[in-house]
C-alpha cells in the first residue's frame, strides 16, 4: 500500500439556523478519484447527509461551538484486485471485478467556526460516520475532516411565514344568511 491514501473532495452545505440553540444542515460531498495501489483503482464517492447542529457562543466573542448528529447516505464504487488485500475484503468482493457499496450511516462530530464579518465565517469540522460493518458489527466507517468559509444569506424563517396573519383563522368566510 502506498501511503497518503486521503481522499480530497468537494463540499458544499445549506444550513438553517432556526433558532440560537439548533440549526439543521443538508451536506453534500463529492470525492475525487483516487486509487489505493495495488489494490483498488478508480475509486469514485460521494455523501449525502443531514446533521443537526447544537450551538454554543463563546462568552464575548463570534466564535461557535457545536456538536453534530446526523444521518447520511454513502455511495462507493472501485475496480478491487484483490492484490495485497490485508483486510480479507476477497470474502465479500470478487477479485477484479467493479465493487459497489451504499450505506446509511449516523454522523457524529463537533465543529468550531469564527465570524470575521457579520455574513461570513470561517469553520472546522470534524466527523465520523457510524455504519454496519461487513461483519455485521456497528463500527466507524468513516471519518472526515472538513475547513472552510461560510457565506450567508438572510432568509425568513419558517414559523414568521406561517404566522403573517393576526387570526387563527387565515382565511375567513362569512357565515350564510338565512
Amino acid at each position: 500500500m502506498k501511503d497518503n491514501n486521503d481522499a480530497i473532495g468537494y463540499h458544499g452545505s445549506v444550513l438553517y439556523g432556526g433558532s440560537k440553540l439548533l440549526r439543521g444542515s443538508l451536506e453534500y460531498t463529492y470525492y475525487r478519484k483516487i486509487n489505493i495501489e495495488p489494490t483498488w483503482y478508480n475509486i469514485k464517492a460521494s455523501t449525502i447527509e443531514f446533521n443537526i447542529h447544537i450551538m454554543t457562543k463563546f462568552k464575548k466573542s463570534k466564535t461557535y461551538f457545536y456538536p453534530l448528529v446526523g444521518l447520511s447516505y454513502n455511495s462507493f464504487s472501485g475496480y478491487f484486485t484483490g492484490k495485497d488485500d490485508f483486510q480479507n475484503l476477497h470474502d465479500k468482493y470478487q477479485k477484479n471485478q467493479i465493487a459497489v457499496t451504499k450505506w446509511i450511516g449516523v454522523n457524529v462530530g463537533a465543529g468550531f467556526e469564527k465570524y470575521f464579518i457579520k455574513r461570513a465565517s470561517v469553520y472546522g469540522e470534524y466527523k465520523m460516520r457510524v455504519g454496519n460493518s461487513q461483519e455485521k458489527q456497528i463500527n466507524i466507517m468513516d471519518v472526515c475532516f472538513s475547513i472552510g468559509v461560510r457565506g450567508y444569506l438572510r432568509v425568513p424563517s419558517i414559523y414568521k411565514l406561517v404566522s403573517t396573519t393576526k387570526s387563527r383563522y387565515p382565511f375567513e368566510s362569512k357565515e350564510p344568511e338565512d
